[in-house]
């Protein structure tokens, strides 16, 4: 028990010290966490399908040959974070027959293996919306393999389309969400 009590006494005496680091630790962290950094999320929009007839004989009744499968999907990148994304990299699970990108930049495009698409792309700006669409023939088969960047690793969201409102209508549920929070806060009041 005396050499607890003579380290316990040590340490009291160096108490300034010891809150200087816990303070220099904290804030540390605290910065650590909310350092600016790009976030990156992906996701696919949509897709659809589209059976093209290209049969040459146009009195019979088609073959299963003479169909060509057109097959689209759209996918979206995002950087919501605060800094910019360089150096990003996405990667398809299969290469497409033809990539449109939105807004147009400096890409580049290589196979790697099993038949995936390395997409580069040099920069993508704090809270830019970039939309990739690609079309496969003849396969259904697409989706995004990996996205990341130097800073960061992206994640995948789920993506929906949301029917647009009036700004009345808008005007009227925030409202509605406002009256709410005020009668929460009214009764918790009331409580005490």
């Amino acid at each position: 028990m005396g050499v607890l009590s003579e380290i316990w006494w040590y340490i009291s005496s160096l108490g300034d010290q010891f809150i200087a680091l816990a303070f220099t630790i904290v804030a540390a962290l605290v910065f650590y966490a909310f350092r600016l950094r790009p976030i990156l999320i992906y996701g696919r929009a949509h897709s659809s399908l589209h059976n093209l007839n290209v049969s040459q004989n146009q009195n019979g009744p088609p073959e299963s040959d003479d169909f060509l499968e057109v097959f689209n999907e759209q996918f979206f990148v995002q950087n919501t974070g605060k800094s910019p994304a360089t150096d990003v990299s996405l990667v398809l699970s299969h290469f497409p027959r033809n990539v449109s990108i939105n807004p147009g930049q400096k890409v580049s495009y290589e196979a790697i293996e099993n038949g995936q698409c390395l997409i580069k792309l040099p920069y993508i700006a704090a809270n830019e919306l970039i939309t990739l669409d690609c079309i496969y023939l003849n396969q259904r088969a697409a989706f995004f393999v990996s996205v990341r960047c130097a800073e960061s690793v992206g994640k995948d969201v789920d993506f929906f389309t949301v029917r647009q409102f009036s700004n009345f209508t808008y005007s009227v549920i925030w409202l509605l969400i406002l009256f709410g929070v005020a009668f929460i806060l009214q009764f918790v009041t009331s409580l005490f």
